[in-house]
């Protein structure tokens, strides 16, 4: 009796599908965040820091102009949460249908919609007040415990590292790292100016958005492969490798042919489901 093959990988040819990620992938985002968490926390019991945070806020108004005020409230709406959303969704989408590359767009959605996640969680344990301004000096007039750290930088910068993960082998890639930089560098300004954060807020953000990044390269390793082959996508550049074949021929009789087969699918259950280090081969029982 023979089984038959299963289907081949869904693009035949390319370099191996993969993202960077860091040996200790888990433990070190997990550590980040916590830590972070943790200094939230403590500023929310200490007022002589929130004090000088605010005494710097209060220093800024002097600055103040319209068309950096204009700059602010136009950063405020584009990086808001409906924003987010709306450029995250975007970016996917132009990188499915126009650039042709749906594990690259697949990758790219998870990970900056978990490095955005991460600045989330890290909100709702800090639960640090907004700033308070005196009258008239407040741009922005915001309330709630939801200041730490700064969700549109942080959502800027998992949307920077994230397509930069996925661009990772693109002569593009420190163009996009060095204009996204500067760009999350004005986000993170805008909020400060207009004291919708505290200098603080903004600084943590990075580091939660990055632990955010490296915990979606991960997923994203595990995930998309096994969605490329379920769903037949294939990308020009790319390949992803089949769960490795299994067959079974007449040739064996008795207890021989019932032990081969069980060391078969012994090996083959033990094996992960998407080895990119390896090629795609049959073995016969």
């Amino acid at each position: 009796m023979t089984y038959p093959a299963q289907k081949t990988s869904p693009s035949p040819g390319g370099s191996p599908w993969r993202l960077p990620q860091l040996q200790h992938r888990v433990a070190v985002p997990l550590v980040t965040v916590l830590l972070v968490a943790t200094v939230g926390r403590l500023l929310v019991v200490s007022p002589e820091i929130t004090h000088g945070e605010t005494a710097l806020l209060e220093g800024l108004v002097q600055y103040r102009n319209a068309p950096f005020d204009a700059l602010a409230m136009a950063i405020h709406v584009v990086f808001s949460n409906a924003g987010i959303v709306l450029i995250i969704a975007t970016i996917t989408g132009w990188l499915a249908v126009f650039r042709r590359r749906p594990l690259d767009a697949t990758a790219f959605l998870i990970t900056s919609l978990t490095g955005w996640a991460a600045i989330g969680l890290v909100k709702v344990a800090a639960e640090r007040p907004r700033p308070s301004l005196p009258a008239g000096e407040q741009l922005l007039h915001l309330e709630g415990a939801t200041s730490f750290p700064s969700g549109h930088t942080g959502g800027a910068l998992a949307i920077v590292l994230a397509l930069m993960l996925v661009n990772f082998r693109s002569s593009q890639r420190n163009r996009i790292l060095w204009f996204g930089l500067a760009a999350v560098a004005l986000v993170g300004a805008s909020r400060i100016y207009a004291a919708a954060h505290y200098p603080l807020d903004v600084l943590v953000s990075i580091p939660v958005a990055w632990a955010g990044v490296m915990i979606g390269g991960s997923l994203a390793n595990a995930l998309v492969p096994a969605l490329a082959y379920g769903f037949g996508w294939s990308q020009a550049d790319a390949t992803v490798p089949a769960p490795q074949n299994t067959r079974v021929t007449s040739g064996a009789t008795g207890s021989t042919a019932a032990s081969s087969w069980s060391e078969t699918v012994t090996a083959e259950r033990n094996r992960p489901a998407f080895d990119l280090d390896e090629s795609e081969e049959d073995r016969a029982a």
